[in-house]
């Protein structure tokens, strides 16, 4: 659960790199990206893919300038991979970052309070800076590797765990059957889904719905959940951190402890 007593956590730091700095820049992208969503009256369809609206790209402009006139280069759910001025490969930039910038587009369309912009910061392969924002209400969750992780500045860890069977699980998907938990929940944005987990809200998160779920959905959350004390591996036992890739898709699945996590793997095996 988000810790009560610490009501001004310490700065997130990290010797590798300007983490406040990356923060900052990432907080700027998010306010803008929300700005976005604010002025946006067309629900229209983009046309250059399925399920792509014209805000989709607008906000993606939004996320991508300040990353690649940062020196980052970005792969992003609209947008793909891009490089910033003078690169040629993503080994001659500041890092990777990976970017959903809006993670829950229905929602968002239907006026509803659960869709975020994640950015993740990946440097020699690793996660290493991450920030979900919720684009609605405003709420921001961060991490840096070994530095912890924060809800609008306050630091958070997950609840106490429990096994499958008092777990309130959220869902990307619809199984077909239970297998044993006390709630499940399809909220529809799985940034904000594993957030939740870590600030003491959802016990778990499972992805039932293959092919769908991408790294730019989920790594942001991921490394926000493990600095909050969580964790989380991919159903069929692949890699999570997905850079250059054929397929970005993952089958996350998510949880406050292993051992709960465990519960779920067998639980939802061949659960589809």
């Amino acid at each position: 659960m988000a810790d009560e007593l610490d009501t001004e956590a310490e700065p997130l730091v990290s010797a590798a790199i300007d983490t406040s700095r990356v923060l900052a820049l990432f907080a700027t992208i998010c306010d803008a990206a929300a700005d976005v969503l604010l002025r946006n009256d067309d629900w229209g369809w983009s046309g250059q893919r399925d399920t792509q609206y014209t805000v989709d790209l607008a906000m993606d402009d939004a996320c991508r300038a300040p990353l690649l006139n940062a020196g980052y280069a970005v792969l992003s759910e609209e947008s793909g991979v891009s490089l910033p001025a003078g690169a040629t490969t993503i080994e001659e930039t500041a890092g990777v970052v990976i970017v959903d910038p809006l993670d829950g587009s229905t929602n968002a369309s239907l006026g509803l309070p659960w869709c975020a912009t994640a950015l993740c910061l990946v440097i020699d392969g690793e996660p290493t800076v991450a920030t979900v924002a919720n684009l609605r209400t405003r709420d921001r969750y961060e991490a840096v590797r070994g530095g912890g992780a924060t809800l609008n500045g306050r630091r958070i860890n997950v609840s106490e765990p429990v096994p499958l069977s008092e777990a309130i699980i959220c869902m990307n998907g619809v199984p077909d059957r239970h297998v044993g938990w006390r709630q499940a929940r399809v909220m529809g944005a799985t940034a904000l889904d594993i957030c939740s987990i870590a600030s003491g809200g959802f016990d778990a998160y499972v992805d039932l719905d293959p092919g769908n779920i991408a790294v730019w959905d989920y790594l942001a959350s991921v490394l926000i959940l493990e600095e909050a004390g969580g964790v989380a591996d991919d159903r069929d036992d692949r890699g999570l951190v997905v850079l250059v890739s054929d397929d970005p898709h993952r089958n996350p699945i998510a949880a406050t402890s292993r051992k709960l996590l465990d519960e779920l793997h067998h639980a939802f095996l061949d659960v589809s």
